[in-house]
């Protein structure tokens, strides 16, 4: 049965609608102004904005249950921030561990509007079966769209396991609301002997997801050590391949950028994170110049608006100019995220459509000056942190009015409180 919201300013992707409606199942039936409309209206939206969902190109469930953790932390390089903090918590975590995150994360991510993530996962002591508990959590029971894979890395001995738990789930997961992709972590963890294994068990088809060059000392180990660059040493090995994610990308030049390209490959900007730890911004102007910026937030606050406002402001600091970054430029790289996820699931994001996903939230943005077509992504930038009051993905409505209506969000945060702390103790 068909689901109608009316009274909503709507952002089809092409058009503004004043005074509109938009009536869908899993896809869109239709939208248009409210005096066209014959039918009864299910949610009255009040004036507030339509539009569609947000899509999460790179983000980590796993670090959820991080906020607040209290270790011994005093790093002076980004490889001691992995060896202090985030390879010390991986290797803790359990299902119990895996499935607490997973519900504190989705309910994080439906508040900020996200319908789709890309999740690279990492608990190197329980490898076999943590994709299906993501699954089972953000797909199965939170009613969102996922595409997951686990981090592939020499540094604990569980490689094979990993490639196998990767190749598994994406064999058997193939929908228009989840798939799988080959987990790596990053080149300097990753050695040519696992390298020929994953591009054997790739073949070809399954795409990446990697960190790349993150930190300077990723680029300088494989510069150093095999005497070439990082996206070289993954395409020697025949790992550019189509669809594939390259996470960061802050210190690669442009021949590697130029391979990600013709590959037609991926990066995923995260300048919150990035610049969390200290590692860089990259330069965007120059990436998108030979292939397509995504936005991911590296499992930084799960918000992607805080990564929209955020990427703009860090170009133009870094390019020290404050015309170095456009809100044209910003919704070319959210172009681009609906096309990675239309890629990945076969199905059709980012529009108010027929034929597209009914994947849409309604903001509480009433704005105070002339909104059009032309200037809708300014408004997005400026008005950035309007809350989002309802979520529908795949046509059915997973937050409404701020309450999650598929999982107990009250008794989730309860419970990933208390495998928290047990997680902390376990860490001291």
């Amino acid at each position: 049965m068909a689901y109608t919201i009316g009274n909503a300013v709507i952002y089809t992707g092409d058009e503004l609608i004043e005074d509109g409606y938009v009536s869908f199942e899993d896809h869109i039936i239709s939208a248009g102004k409210m005096g066209d409309l014959k039918s009864k209206i299910d949610y009255n939206a009040h004036g507030m904005l339509l539009m569609p969902a947000w899509i999460n190109a790179h983000t980590h469930i796993y670090s959820s249950l991080a906020r607040g953790m209290n270790i011994q932390f005093n790093p002076k390089t980004f490889t001691q921030i992995l060896d202090q903090l985030w390879w010390k918590l991986d290797r803790n975590l359990g299902r119990a561990e895996i499935e607490a995150s997973a519900y504190a994360a989705a309910a994080d991510l439906i508040h900020a509007g996200v319908s789709t993530i890309f999740d690279h996962h990492s608990s190197q002591n329980f490898i076999k079966g943590s994709l299906s508990i993501l699954k089972s959590v953000i797909v199965d029971t939170a009613g969102m769209r996922g595409i997951f894979c686990h981090e592939t890395s020499d540094r604990d001995g569980t490689q094979i396991e990993s490639i196998e738990e990767n190749l598994d789930f994406y064999k058997s997961n193939r929908s228009n609301t989840v798939s799988g992709m080959m987990g790596l972590h990053a080149s300097f963890t990753l050695s040519d002997t696992t390298l020929r294994d994953v591009s054997k068990a790739c073949d070809g088809k399954v795409p990446i997801h990697i960190h790349v060059a993150e930190g300077i000392e990723d680029e300088l180990y494989s510069i150093n050590d095999y005497g070439i660059r990082i996206i070289e040493r993954l395409d020697k090995y025949g790992l550019t391949i189509p669809n594939s994610i390259y996470a960061h990308c802050i210190h690669i030049d442009e021949s590697e950028a130029e391979t990600i390209g013709k590959s037609r490959g991926f990066i995923a900007n995260a300048t919150q994170s990035n610049m969390n730890n200290a590692v860089g911004i990259a330069d965007i102007k120059m990436l998108s110049k030979h292939t397509k910026v995504v936005i991911g937030d590296d499992g930084f606050g799960f918000s992607p608006p805080f990564d929209l406002r955020i990427t703009p402001l860090g170009q133009k600091i870094a390019k020290n100019s404050p015309t170095a970054f456009s809100t044209v430029d910003l919704k070319s790289l959210i172009d681009n995220t609906f096309e990675l996820a239309s890629n990945h699931l076969n199905s059709k994001f980012g529009k108010i459509k027929t034929g597209y996903a009914a994947d849409l939230m309604l903001i509480d943005y009433r704005s105070p000056t002339p909104m059009i077509k032309e200037n809708f992504w300014d408004h997005i930038f400026f008005g950035i942190g309007a809350p989002v009051r309802s979520l529908f993905i795949n046509g059915k409505p997973v937050m409404i009015d701020g309450e999650i209506k598929t999982f107990d969000e009250g008794e989730a945060k309860k419970e990933s409180r208390r495998i928290a702390q047990i997680l902390w103790d376990k860490l001291k």
